[in-house]
């Protein structure tokens, strides 16, 4: 078994009130539990897009956990795709790069291969986005287990739910991701930006929601559909094709229950 810690949307920032405080509880737990390896799947920072010593200070707090890790961009990382006042770019994809190394990676750990997929860039229509559907197909077309990191979700899981495309992985590239994932021994979907935790399995792939290490989203702006609470995900990944994925939320001793606008003026207001 291979322990995996998947944290997410920590929005780390000296002007995001609890982040900092929250990343501690973060880090004493890593520093207690020593995982095999650490994934942050996006919004790192609270405005990385526009604001280098938000990456920058973001990076010295993933430094701290002392133990090796990876992260993803997040659209407050390096921008969103569709209609929004701060897309995705190469300038910010370059300044991020800088800071986090590359958005998209591969790591080979216990006989499974974890794929970090910068989904903003994979669906913003960039030039860089046709290399890196490229580069996805063929990481995948010889490859054993796979766990797969992005930020957003793939899709909703019920009827009932609405498929908002602030939300989602969006069409057309939404069944395009499924063709190549479809090919794939695809054992874990993990994914943020919803600041939920929810657990869903599909055909063989347990799809995993990981809660924003920072704080819980008002109705207004993210209803529920799962777990509104703050914390992360310990995954236990093998190899073995009779072993199933174990994963765990995490709600770790010090780490406030707090929610924007309740508890505390939001820092995106201003």
């Amino acid at each position: 078994m291979v322990r995996i810690l998947q944290v997410s949307d920590s929005h780390l920032s000296t002007r995001a009130p609890y982040a900092d405080d929250n990343w501690q509880a973060v880090v004493d737990y890593v520093h207690t539990h020593r995982p095999d390896f650490v994934v942050h799947t996006g919004d790192i920072s609270l405005n990385g897009a526009d604001d280098d010593t938000d990456l920058l200070h973001a990076r010295s707090q993933l430094e701290r956990l002392g133990v090796p890790w990876r992260a993803i961009p997040g659209n407050h990382d390096i921008g969103d795709f569709g209609d929004t006042p701060q897309p995705v770019t190469e300038a910010r994809r370059h300044r991020y790069a800088e800071v986090f190394g590359a958005p998209s990676w591969t790591v080979d750990f216990g006989g499974i291969t974890l794929v970090g997929l910068d989904v903003q860039t994979l669906l913003s229509g960039l030039a860089s986005s046709l290399d890196l559907w490229d580069w996805l197909d063929e990481q995948l077309g010889e490859t054993g287990p796979v766990a797969l990191f992005l930020h957003r979700p793939l899709l909703p899981w019920h009827p009932a739910e609405t498929d908002d495309p602030r939300r989602y992985v969006t069409e057309p590239s939404r069944s395009r991701l499924g063709d190549i994932l479809h090919r794939a021994d695809l054992r874990l979907v993990a994914s943020g930006h919803v600041h939920q935790w929810r657990m869903v399995e599909h055909e063989r792939t347990k799809h995993i929601w990981a809660p924003s290490t920072w704080a819980m989203l008002p109705e207004h702006i993210q209803p529920t559909i799962g777990t509104k609470t703050v914390g992360f995900v310990e995954h236990e990944l093998s190899s073995d094709a009779d072993n199933a994925v174990v994963s765990t939320l995490v709600r770790p001793a010090g780490i406030a229950q707090v929610t924007i606008e309740a508890d505390f003026a939001s820092p995106y207001a201003h």
